[in-house]
């Protein structure tokens, strides 16, 4: 027998099943914000990162928007020269090759405990105290009795190891411009070595950099490196670091950049899913509930064991 319907059932039928998911909303929400939104907004950038559609020029455009957005984000912006200090450093010490600070320089030659080495640091000290001997030499400190010649450290250069670098340092600080303006030092602070003698000054030196001289050297450092980087380590890194209300404008330009007739892929894989929903809709004004979808779609089964 065929089931007799009428409208006044289905009216029913439909309000019961909304209540039913509406209290189904309001449990899973519960359990989701027990602990705070933060596991909820991870799992939502761990989706965004697993988007491959997206190209290295469009990711670069995305994300330098974002850094160049009001209000300046200055924390996003720290979490990517942190980055490109660990995986690029060379590309920051080029930078601080033209930006030459002395007090920090003084700070890497000290690292050397005392003795020249065999760093960088310690070859642009030799060949520049060597070539203009003329203006430095008596400003060299020796940790033996007496001092050494030009004409003996020529024949030996292997000398220089007995400078005590920590005085001589002070020393070209006070009476030595010449060198901290020298191509040699400039050479010696190209690899960015320089970087982990303070990590935490140099970040906020390049944000400075960026946000109140509008560098243009530290603006192309970044835009390479972010077409350089893959978009999902760039987003497990920066996204977290945004509030709410930016990780929206984020999708709401990520939307913009995701074709509407991508390919099909797997249907299993949860960000695939996602960023068909993604080019599909375009108003993330209510967070609450993208984090809430991301959650189903990619978390249901850890979702629904918390309920139990």
């Amino acid at each position: 027998m065929k089931p007799i319907w009428n409208d006044n059932g289905d009216d029913n039928s439909a309000k019961m099943r909304v209540s039913l998911l509406s209290n189904l909303e309001s449990v899973i929400w519960s359990v989701m914000t027990s602990g705070g939104r933060s596991e909820a907004r991870l799992w939502l950038c761990s989706t965004i990162a697993g988007i491959s559609s997206i190209s290295r020029h469009h990711q670069c455009e995305l994300l330098t928007n974002l850094l160049r957005s009001k209000p300046l984000k200055r924390g996003f912006a720290s979490q990517l020269l942190e980055m490109i200090f660990e995986n690029r450093p060379h590309k920051a010490g080029s930078i601080i090759a033209k930006r030459r600070n002395p007090t920090r320089i003084s700070q890497w030659f000290s690292r050397t405990g005392g003795g020249l080495g065999h760093g960088p640091g310690a070859k642009a000290l030799s060949q520049f105290s060597f070539v203009n001997r003329d203006i430095c030499w008596e400003e060299l400190e020796w940790k033996g009795k007496h001092g050494q010649s030009p004409a003996v450290v020529a024949t030996k250069p292997h000398y220089f190891l007995d400078l005590d670098v920590q005085e001589t340092v002070e020393n070209f600080l006070e009476n030595v411009p010449e060198f901290w303006l020298s191509n040699e030092l400039s050479e010696s602070l190209k690899d960015g070595e320089i970087l982990f003698v303070d990590r935490k000054f140099f970040v906020e030196f390049f944000v400075d950099l960026m946000y109140k001289e509008d560098s243009r050297d530290v603006w192309e450092v970044t835009s390479e490196y972010l077409k350089e980087e893959c978009f999902s380590s760039l987003c497990k890194r920066l996204l977290i670091t945004l509030d709410e209300w930016d990780l929206c404008d984020f999708l709401n330009m990520l939307h913009k950049n995701l074709n509407p007739r991508m390919e099909l892929k797997d249907p299993m894989d949860s960000s695939y899913l996602f960023e068909v929903i993604l080019s599909k809709c375009g108003d993330f004004r209510c967070f609450d509930q993208i984090l809430l979808l991301n959650a189903v779609f990619n978390h249901g089964r850890q979702l629904l064991t918390s309920t139990r």
